[in-house]
């Protein structure tokens, strides 16, 4: 089971204090080549972290939040995710429980590069997986019948003797090569890596999470963490390729985009329950996020059926 390790070597204060991804110590036994395991949310596994290892990351149970580089958007069951070497990553729930916990939600399946290269490089059949290996560096969102397909496939995984797994795991990579995907983070997004480094933005990513309909004010946050406003917002751009006001606007609007599938609330209604307390902005905000307004945004997910997976 993987489990999460820092360290503050050789850092700055205040790169200690706030500003990378937790770097995830991805514990495989070597008996075998790759980790399959579950976990619940909360759970030390769920936070905002990076490894070297691909993984493939299958939602379960519930609705919330998800972040890939500096990708912002909203996920259900049936979610899943390919994630390149040490692309900074993080799902949170929704709160739908009173105890908080979700037991089962995820789903995951961690590879190294290396080994998988080795393996194409003895088997040229599997040359055809390198295309979306190459995609999967900025993170990949599988959609349509294959992605159905291959949540079942990954799922299977946890009954089988650990000789079917391998067999599985290369049927499953082969049907999400040839299906229907596409990238997350931006082109120009890159993490810095610099070793390991402190859990405080993880806490900042929650805290928007929980908050985004609230007054949120970059400065109250950067005094949470006693930071300087510019350090905070310096460092908060470096770790999320966002700054600070384009990420809650971006949690805001796709806050936004689930009240509109549901339906239950008007427009105006909707703008006012994510944050906003002018109409007018949030209409353009959601232009420039979504490429048309609230409401048809609205009509297009009723006509095209319940969009989750592609938030």
């Amino acid at each position: 089971m993987a489990h999460s390790q820092t360290s503050a070597s050789d850092l700055p204060v205040d790169e200690i204090q706030l500003g990378m991804p937790v770097f995830e110590n991805v514990a495989q036994d070597p008996e075998f080549s790759f980790c399959w395991h579950c976990h619940d949310f909360p759970s030390p596994l769920a936070k905002w972290n990076y490894h070297p290892e691909f993984e493939l990351h299958l939602i379960r149970y519930s609705r919330g939040s998800y972040f890939v580089g500096d990708h912002v958007g909203r996920f259900g069951p049936g979610n899943l995710v390919l994630v390149g070497p040490n692309l900074p990553h993080a799902w949170f729930s929704d709160a739908e429980r009173d105890d908080g916990l979700i037991r089962g939600r995820d789903v995951v399946l961690q590879f190294r590069a290396a080994w998988l290269e080795h393996m194409m490089t003895l088997c040229p059949e599997l040359n055809c997986l390198r295309p979306m290996l190459r995609a999967a560096v900025r993170g990949l969102l599988f959609e349509g019948e294959r992605a159905e397909q291959g949540a079942c496939l990954l799922e299977s995984m946890g009954e089988q003797p650990h000789s079917r797994r391998l067999l599985t795991m290369l049927t499953l990579l082969h049907d999400l090569a040839g299906g229907h995907y596409r990238q997350l983070a931006s082109d120009g997004y890159r993490h810095q890596l610099q070793g390991t480094f402190s859990e405080q933005i993880d806490s900042v990513l929650r805290h928007v999470h929980n908050h985004f309909s609230e007054d949120l004010r970059m400065s109250d946050l950067a005094a949470r963490h006693d930071m300087l406003p510019s350090n905070f917002s310096r460092l908060f751009k470096r770790a999320t390729g966002n700054t600070f006001v384009e990420f809650l606007r971006r949690v805001r609007i796709n806050q936004a985009c689930r009240l509109l599938m549901e339906g239950q609330y008007t427009v105006s209604e909707i703008c006012f329950r994510v944050g906003y307390n002018n109409l007018s902005n949030f209409n353009r905000h959601f232009r420039g996020l979504k490429g048309m307004t609230p409401r048809e945004y609205q009509q297009y997910t009723g006509e095209h059926g319940d969009r989750r997976r592609v938030g």
